[in-house]
């Protein structure tokens, strides 16, 4: 694999060259430690070990523009992507991000494997207003695959629709199509963004008991944002009902969170957020029944135009639970 990174950097750095070319990258790395002697959080994806250094996700964008068309390419490693494609192909657990777009007048068409479009979080850890990744992007489909169709309306308003695989699929399985929406709109320092999600999670034809459980699914995430001169504010909310073979009643989870940010000059920020998370009946987080609760503080600091490295404290709190995690970063842009 290592073979494979040192080639994409060489392909890479051939094709910028030419002008249509463009290369980008992220290089997120971590150290947290616990008092509590555990080796990990059973209940995250990223920044997950304890007690070790950890390259969460090193990833390289590799976009290609002509006219009309852009194909853009991102393979990556890290904890991350072994974690989270675990269930994937193989050969596609290295990817990203990987489509091809067509763009005409206010209308852009792509087809292909996408970062998710739920929250407005993303794993490039760099370019979040907390360190570490909230409980609300660990809990939602972290990539999608299929069709996306982009409409700019005006300056302020852009829309997505999304016809997938499912919640989180990257592999035609003979699932139906899953249904997803993002409305954008920004007006002056703020940023709203309302997304949807319909779909069933079974694949068609006979179905274990495991993939016949969890059929019908309905989501709806809002999150906003706003910016005035040193402060940067973020909140995110969402709602789910999941449908149940044998069930008549239908499940439900909510989550809500609140992000700051302070930059005290162009190299040091600092950053704070409290969430919670409540799945009474274990749908998608199985972590506790009860509602699970979190908040951290933090500081980050820019070396040069692409180097960071920060601290956070973070305190994981529910009923039964309370662990306290501090972390460092050591992260890289470019």
């Amino acid at each position: 694999m290592r073979k494979l990174v040192a080639l994409c950097f060489f392909l890479a750095t051939v094709f910028q060259a030419q002008t249509q070319f463009t290369l980008s990258g992220t290089y997120d790395s971590y150290v947290g430690v616990s008092k509590k002697g555990i080796s990990s959080l059973p209940f995250m994806v990223s920044h997950s070990k304890i007690g070790t250094y950890d390259i969460n996700l090193l990833e390289l964008e590799l976009r290609y523009t002509h006219k009309a068309w852009t194909a853009q390419f991102s393979p990556a490693l890290g904890s991350y992507m072994q974690n989270n494609y675990i269930l994937e192909a193989p050969l596609r657990r290295y990817i990203y991000e990987g489509y091809l777009q067509y763009a005409q007048g206010k209308n852009e068409w792509a087809v292909g494997t996408f970062s998710s479009p739920y929250t407005q979080e993303t794993p490039r850890g760099v370019d979040q207003l907390s360190a570490s990744r909230s409980l609300a992007a660990e809990y939602v489909p972290y990539y999608v695959s299929g069709l996306r169709w982009t409409r700019s309306w005006s300056k302020q308003l852009k829309t997505q629709f999304f016809v997938t695989n499912g919640w989180q699929r990257l592999m035609l399985s003979g699932a139906r199509p899953s249904l997803g929406l993002l409305v954008q709109y920004e007006k002056k320092n703020w940023k709203y963004n309302w997304s949807h999600f319909y779909g069933d999670l079974a694949p068609l034809g006979k179905l274990s008991p495991e993939l016949a459980l969890n059929r019908w699914r309905f989501f709806q995430e809002f999150n906003v944002g706003y910016a005035n001169n040193n402060w940067t504010f973020q909140s995110c909310v969402y709602a789910g009902l999941q449908k149940q073979n044998g069930d008549p009643q239908l499940k439900y989870w909510l989550q809500g969170n609140l992000q700051a940010s302070y930059a005290l000059n162009d190299k040091l920020g600092f950053n704070a957020r409290t969430e919670i998370f409540y799945d009474p009946k274990q749908v998608v987080f199985s972590a506790a029944s009860t509602p699970f609760s979190s908040l951290s503080l933090g500081f980050m600091y820019r070396i040069g135009p692409a180097l960071q490295f920060g601290q956070e404290f973070r305190y994981f709190l529910a009923k039964q639970t309370e662990i306290p995690v501090y972390y460092s970063f050591l992260r890289l842009k470019f």
